[in-house]
This record gives structure tokens, sequence and C-alpha cells, in this order.
């Protein structure tokens, strides 16, 4: 990852409060596979954060308000003099005093409506957007979709402002987790984002742009291209209808794909095509040709059966693109390839200056053929088949000459994926990787630059409830009625302000209310579209319009703090 110098002649910034130690390769709890390794090892080198005497950087502990006061302040060299403050939980004598002082003369830090400052209280991830927002004067903003971030919320605006600048994408589950602590190896990938985007002054979308995002699917391909013109085509869709459906998770309500394209029949390349054609309103499947006789591609062949979606083999040297701006030429497509990998449709994506290579699953042989054939010089390749050393040879990547390369991959995947002689390979030429394990990769190009942003929250743990763990559960569930109840089993009552009910497939989420209280033995009724009723405490009102997908909507139910409570399928 390339990272700005310029800022960094001002910058002393010391994450451990302790004495400067190595760079984060000779910390002994960083190895290169931790989820902030490269961000911790860039300011290190540069000499900006340290660890403790020990050799630890310790980056898993969570970082106070006293402790963010003084790395902010450090970061802009101001002067950490102990003195008095405005707050009577803050010393003179405390190390954080000066630091603090200036960080309020600077309108950076802000105390509590009771005159305090707690010091000791861990920093959340809403509090350093506003920390971080305001110390780097960031002023661009986007839209806020989280579902656990409210427009009410202090953080709202200044979270906006961190998505706009590159810092923060949330995660995969669409939330922002305001109210979690932050840790020190996530507040230094935190500050290096930050540096990022005051330094380098990434400039935001202006007129016609083409977007491309890999999505993260695990072990898998899936592409999503947004025209221009507002369209959508999707090349892939990965393994199963869940993993699609969580990558697209953060679209929100109304998304919908135009085209789908399958590369190739393979599972980890059509898993979720079914839920795409059902799911999200396509028009037109452009497929390989190849037959399969797993269930997954008969699941995918009923689907375009059961729905309005015209059914194209592509042809080499057709272009697909809906959009006449923007030119998505078949390199390769071959119905009667022995190997499926061979058949895998090859696609040249042009907007301008600007191009992509997506390369399916195709291996060596085809990768010689369609040099022999094609200008294949493009900024970003998308590398074939995960990463493994069955493609991506030497001669191949010369004549592509990309700046920037995409693996699309699970971590500790049985295959070995990405083989380590074709990310040597890539390193080898100077390209910049990015890897999907680390969350979806957004790109974007006016037709002369291509952009990149890239989240750095840590992918969620996805946790089945623990059977017994709360005596609250999901009891029932009518799609079509728009009922779903909810049952408080235990001999006590539960108090469920602030608790979720989340349509996974609708991406809707109904909050109760303050104050509500489920009885011990009762049930409650969440009631939604046209016959939705409020009569507390057996009835809820959500909305009257439709929340639940009759094809199939999970529940999910939440307590106040986004902790998962019950699940029914």
């Amino acid at each position: 990852m390339k990272r700005p110098f310029a800022l960094l002649a001002s910058v002393v910034f010391t994450l451990g409060i302790a004495a400067p130690f190595a760079q984060a390769a000779s910390f002994k709890d960083v190895s290169e596979s931790y989820r902030f390794h490269e961000d911790i090892d860039y300011l290190s080198d540069i000499g900006i954060i340290s660890g403790f005497l020990d050799g630890r950087f310790i980056p898993d502990t969570q970082v106070t308000r006293a402790q963010a006061a003084i790395m902010i302040g450090r970061a802009f060299d101001v002067d950490g003099t102990k003195r008095s403050t405005v707050f009577n939980d803050v010393s003179p004598s405390s190390v954080a005093s000066g630091y603090i002082a200036q960080a309020v003369e600077g309108g950076i830090v802000s105390g509590f409506p009771d005159g305090t400052f707690r010091p000791n209280e861990p920093v959340t991830r809403g509090q350093l957007a506003i920390l971080l927002t305001r110390a780097y004067e960031l002023t661009e903003t986007a839209p806020v979709s989280f579902k656990d971030v409210s427009k009410d919320s202090a953080a709202y605006s200044y979270i906006g402002k961190m998505i706009a600048a590159g810092i923060t994408s949330g995660y995969t589950d669409n939330t922002y987790r305001p109210n979690i602590a932050v840790t020190r190896g996530q507040f230094a990938a935190f500050m290096s984002r930050a540096i990022d985007a005051v330094d380098t002054s990434e400039p935001l979308p202006d007129g016609p742009t083409l977007y491309v995002d890999f999505l993260n699917v695990g072990q898998g391909d899936a592409i999503l291209l947004w025209f221009p013109d507002g369209q959508t085509m999707m090349v892939d869709a990965g393994r199963s209808d869940a993993d699609i459906r969580e990558a697209v998770n953060g679209f929100g309500p109304g998304f919908t794909v135009d085209t789908f394209v399958a590369t190739h029949p393979d599972a980890d390349h059509i898993g979720g095509a079914d839920a795409v054609i059902k799911d999200f309103g396509v028009k037109t499947v452009i497929d390989s040709g190849q037959d399969h006789t797993t269930n997954t591609y008969l699941d995918y062949l009923a689907a375009i059966q059961a729905s309005d979606a015209s059914f194209k083999v592509a042809k080499e040297g057709q272009d697909i693109s809906p959009d006449p701006s923007v030119s998505v030429k078949v390199l390769h497509a071959d119905s009667q390839a022995a190997d499926l990998n061979e058949g895998s449709i090859v696609l040249k994506v042009s907007y301008g200056d600007s191009d992509y290579l997506l390369t399916g699953d195709a291996g060596i042989e085809v990768e010689n053929e369609i040099m022999a054939k094609y200008d294949l010089d493009a900024e970003v390749l998308k590398v074939s088949h995960h990463g493994s050393s069955t493609g991506t040879s030497a001669a191949f990547l010369a004549e592509v000459s990309p700046s920037d390369a995409i693996l699309s991959y699970e971590e500790g995947n049985t295959y070995g994926h990405p083989h380590s002689e074709v990310l040597k390979r890539l390193l080898d030429y100077g390209v910049n990787v990015w890897k999907t394990p680390e969350g979806n990769i957004g790109t974007w190009t006016d037709g002369q630059e291509i952009h990149f942003t890239q989240g750095i929250d840590e992918p969620p743990t996805v946790e089945e409830p623990v059977e017994g763990s709360s005596p609250v559960e999901v009891a029932s569930k009518d799609l079509t009625g728009e009922t779903v109840g909810i049952k408080n089993s235990g001999a006590s009552s539960v108090d469920l302000s602030g608790w979720k009910l989340v349509s996974v497939q609708g991406n809707q989420t109904y909050t109760f209310p303050d104050g509500y209280v489920l009885g011990a033995g009762k049930t409650v009724y969440v009631t939604s579209g046209p016959n939705a009723k409020e009569q507390q405490p057996t009835y809820l009102k959500w909305t009257t319009s439709n929340m639940w997908a009759n094809i199939g909507d999970p529940a999910q139910l939440f307590d106040s703090n986004w902790e998962i409570v019950s699940v029914m399928d």
C-alpha cells in the first residue's frame, strides 16, 4: 500500500506511552498475519508509533480517552506541558493534562455535561470518529447507512466524513458499532488512514463515473460494476446465497443487478447466483455455455427459468456492456472446453484510459491464447483462480503490466490460495496487491485514474446464539402475514429497550421502544404491512409497509449492544 510522506515531518505520534522501541516487524505480538500489521508497520517505520520496553505493542488493549488525547496531541506536535484543565477529574499532574487542555482549546475534544472528562474510560468507535474528523479537519461527507447509527447520534455526521475520506467502511453486516471500544491496533489503522486522507487529498467522484467493486465472498469471486448511466452488472456470485447477500448488504434497500455474468459453472462462482437472480431483479444472464451436473448449477438454471431474465451465451469478441460509454469485451469464452476453468469468460472492462482485466479461473493456456490476440494492458488485474499457480504466468503479468491486483479468496482455505509463487511474482513486479479477506475493495474511475478504497474494519465474528443464553427468542414468523413473535420463556421480565429485530433479506431493522418490558412467559408480536397494529404489550407496530420477503427471510434478534440473541431461518 502506498503511503504519503509529506505530512510526516510535522508528526510526532507515539502509540505506546513509553520509551520508543522497534518496528512493527519486531514487535513480539504483531505478526504479519495480524489484521492491522501494515498500518502499524507503516507508522513504526516512519517513527510515529512505538511499543513497550519488553518488545510488545499490545495491539488488542483498549485505548483510553486520556491516551487518545496524548496520541492526537503528539501527532500535531502540540505543547503537552502539564497544567490545569476545565475538567474536575483531570489532575494538573496527569501526563495527559496538557494534551487534554490543548485539544479542548483546538476544539478537538470535549467533556461530559457533568463537567468530567472521564480520562480512564475507553474511547469508542463513535467518539474516535469525532476526534479524528475534528483533528484532521475532514469536510467531505458521505451517506451513512449503518443500521446501528441513528441520525440523532452525536457521531452521525462525523462517521459520514470518515466514510467519505476512506477511513472506514464499517463491518460487513452493515454496522459501525459506535459504542464498541477501540483497540491500539484499530487506533493505529484509523490514524494511518486519516493521514492518507488529509495528505493525499484523494478526490471524490465528480461527473460520470465507473465503479468496480470486488466483494468479499470468502473462497470465491464476485465483482460488481456500476456504470455511469446507473445500470449494474455482477460478474460471478461467490459460493453461497448467504455470502453474496452479506457482501451486498450495505448497498441498502432497492439494490438491483441488471446483468449477471457467470464466468463458469464452478460452485465458488455461481453458488449465490440463484439468490442474485431471484432477489435483485436481474434482466439479463450471460453464461459461458458450459454445463455442469451439480445441485448448485441446477439451482442456478432453475432461478433463471423462474425469472423474466433473458439468457445469453458469451461469444468471444463481443461487447456485453449495457452502457455505451463503457466497453466490456469478451476476450475468451469456450463452451466446449474440456476443463471448466479453461472455459472461463475473460473480460476486459475499459472506460476512457482506465482498464480492468477480469480473468475468472482461466489458466496459463488461456493466458497464452489471449496474449496472442489482444492488447491486455490494464491498470487492474483480477488475479485468476484466487491466486492459484495454474495462472498468472510471468509472461502474462508482463503483458498486462498492472499497477494493482485483486486477490479474491478466503483466509485459511484448504487450497492454499493464493499460492506463494504467484504472490511473490506480483510483488516482484511492483504490483500493489489488494485482498478481499480484508473487506470489500471499492474502486472508481472517471476514465483517467483509478482510485481505491478498502475499509479497515475487521470482519465481524459470526456467532450463532448460545442455546439457553437468553430466555428471549424468535418464536414464530409469518412472512405473508408480516408478523414475528418474540417470546420470553424465562421466569423474569426482560427489558427490550433498544433491542433490534432484523429482516435479513430486506435489510430492514425494527428497534424496540424505550421502556418496553416483555413479561415472563409472554409473547409480543412485531407487526408490519397493511394490517400492522399497536396494542401494547402484545402487539407492536413496525410500519404499514411490507418488510419481509415472502420467498424466504431469516429473522434475527439482537440485544441493545448488537449482540445476536436468536435467529429463525
